[in-house]
């Protein structure tokens, strides 16, 4: 999975985050579960993903700052976390 479509899926509830803050990986095949969606950057350099929740029909909007900041809606809740890549 990249970076991107990890960030979807936690923040959609399909790869939980554990106690520890590692994130459960989900299979290739549950990309299918995340389906298409967009992304852009803006000139500020935050990232902004746009799509529609495959199992709910919930829109989602997501940004993600360069400091690894995520913000944004899926449907109706907020969702806000932080990420860090681990070596």
């Amino acid at each position: 999975m990249t970076m991107m479509t990890t960030i979807i899926a936690v923040a959609l509830g399909f790869a939980p985050v554990q106690g520890d803050r590692s994130v459960v990986q989900i299979s290739n095949a549950h990309d299918s579960m995340i389906g298409s969606f967009t992304e852009t950057v803006d000139d500020t350099g935050t990232t902004h993903l746009r799509g529609v929740n495959r199992m709910t029909g919930e829109i989602f909007h997501l940004t993600v700052n360069p400091h690894g900041r995520v913000t944004g809606s899926v449907g109706e809740s907020t969702v806000t976390f932080q990420i860090q890549r681990t070596s």
